[in-house]
């Protein structure tokens, strides 16, 4: 909304404010920009009998670790900033964005193992901090700041995952912008960093045991000196992490070097008592599924879904029932019961069918089904029963956008937010039980959305598709074609 309000501003800025300053600046630029020079290396390659030069194949070595990239990019970047500097409207544009930007951001919350978390910037923070409380009515504490972990910024907390038993806080940790991740283990309530920490991890998820001893994650073989950058995304592997051992002991849960591309992983049941693996082929949303009894010993992960066909995102279980979200027979999805009692596909039973819109998602909390489809580019949410029965419409402030729902099957809460082009990002509690919603945390903006309004109207397209579209504009307007857009 703020980057709309900011394109509104540039676009109906008079000429003489952003045109005029620019126009002077360049006529009196140099008449050249004298760029340093880059020197250029004798490398080639052979790619299937083409012979092709790389001769600057040096500048992709790592900026932090090669002193002449550094001195390169520090060169580049004087040469840009010294033209940049002599635009008069920079600071003015840089004020501006500075304003538009500047509001405190909050992340919707989730509660594991006895607490609460979310994510909050004040504004203008490079990383979101992550807070704990004990309670809804305890105060917030610092658990995470990834602002201090480097000076530049570019050590990054990509996600975090808190264990059943209240113990541990897994960490995603990311450097530089790279694929690769750490993970990190903090210990709860203090946030101390253990001695655990593992490396190559790439593409992957973090999931607990229920009992905290350990979890689940996905990684490649190490990549040979200088290759890391370079080697192909191959074998990757799903791991079972010991608490407290190192990860040279860690034990492979499941492989499949008979097809090295695919991407492998894993997810515990909210139960613990099914390790699920979901099976992907680059980044097609088609997956294969296998699952294993983690409550019989020696067992291993055995195919229940072949064929990279359809999308089976798992949503929960109850017992030995797993819910999934699937565009199998349903190209805009659907939600099925797959018993693994009898898993053959004759008896999956359909729990959501496919309506006329697209079912985004759908999470188990409370006893209940939560599910979010977009119609006509707007979300709506229902509750069913995991019998497939009607609960209830959840009931939001208006046309917008709406996220979360997250939490566990016995949860009695869940947390929602919402948004449109009048309102910026508003988090609710929601009573699952009684389909109640009550204000958590409204973001703070220099804005006054009750001055505007947001309806929605549909048009008919060259070809006679029905094409929804949003008008937001003040109260006082009067939308009659007369007025520029």
């Amino acid at each position: 909304m703020r980057r709309l309000a900011l394109l509104a501003v540039l676009l109906l800025a008079p000429v003489s404010l952003l045109v005029t300053p620019l126009a002077a600046a360049v006529l009196t630029a140099p008449a050249a920009l004298h760029y340093p020079a880059t020197s250029s290396v004798e490398q080639v390659d052979v790619y299937h009998g083409v012979t092709v030069k790389d001769p600057y194949r040096w500048l992709e070595e790592d900026v932090r670790e090669s002193p002449r990239v550094e001195q390169w990019v520090e060169a580049e970047n004087k040469v840009t900033f010294d033209y940049l500097s002599t635009i008069p409207e920079r600071e003015r544009i840089t004020g501006r964005l500075r304003e538009l930007w500047d509001y405190e951001k909050l992340s919707v919350p989730f509660k594991e193992g006895g607490r609460y978390y979310y994510e909050h910037n004040d504004g203008l923070q490079n990383q979101w901090v992550v807070y704990v409380l004990d309670s809804l009515d305890a105060p917030p504490r610092v658990l995470i700041d990834p602002n201090t972990w480097s000076a530049d910024g570019t050590v990054a907390l990509d996600d975090f995952l808190p264990s059943p038993d209240g113990r541990w806080v897994a960490l995603l940790v990311q450097d530089g912008g790279s694929d690769w991740r750490k993970v990190r283990v903090l210990a709860m309530p203090d946030g101390k960093q253990q001695p655990d920490e593992l490396q190559w991890v790439k593409f992957s998820g973090l999931s607990w045991k229920r009992d905290g001893s350990g979890f689940y994650y996905s990684r490649y073989p190490e990549p040979k000196p200088g290759e890391q950058f370079q080697s192909l995304n191959l074998d990757h592997t799903l791991y079972f992490h010991r608490m407290g051992t190192p990860q040279s002991a860690d034990q492979v849960a499941y492989a499949r070097p008979d097809h090295r591309p695919w991407s492998l992983y894993g997810t515990v049941t909210e139960d613990g008592r099914y390790l699920v693996v979901t099976i992907s082929q680059g980044t097609d949303e088609r997956y294969q599924i296998a699952v294993q009894d983690l409550t019989k010993e020696g067992g291993k992960p055995e195919m229940l879904i072949e064929g990279f066909d359809y999308a089976y995102d798992l949503v929960g279980n109850r017992g030995s029932e797993l819910f999934f979200r699937t565009t199998n027979a349903a190209p805009r999805a659907r939600l099925i019961a797959i018993d693994l009692e009898h898993p053959e596909p004759a008896r999956w039973r359909e729990v959501v069918p496919q309506g006329p819109d697209v079912l985004r998602g759908a999470t188990l909390v409370g006893g209940q089904l939560v599910v979010s489809t977009m119609k006509d580019a707007r979300s709506e949410v229902r509750v069913y029963s995991p019998a497939g029965a009607l609960v209830r419409e959840v009931a939001l402030p208006g046309i917008g956008t709406a996220g979360g729902f997250g939490g566990h099957a016995d949860d009695a809460e869940t947390f929602y937010s919402y948004s449109s082009y009048d309102t910026p990002p508003t988090i609710y509690r929601y009573d699952v039980a009684s389909g109640k919603a009550a204000l958590f945390k409204r973001t703070e903006v220099h804005f006054d959305p009750a001055r505007y309004t947001v309806e929605q109207v549909f048009y008919a397209s060259k070809d006679g598709t029905r094409v929804p579209m949003f008008l937001a504009h003040r109260k006082d307007v009067t939308p009659n074609g007369d007025r520029p857009t």
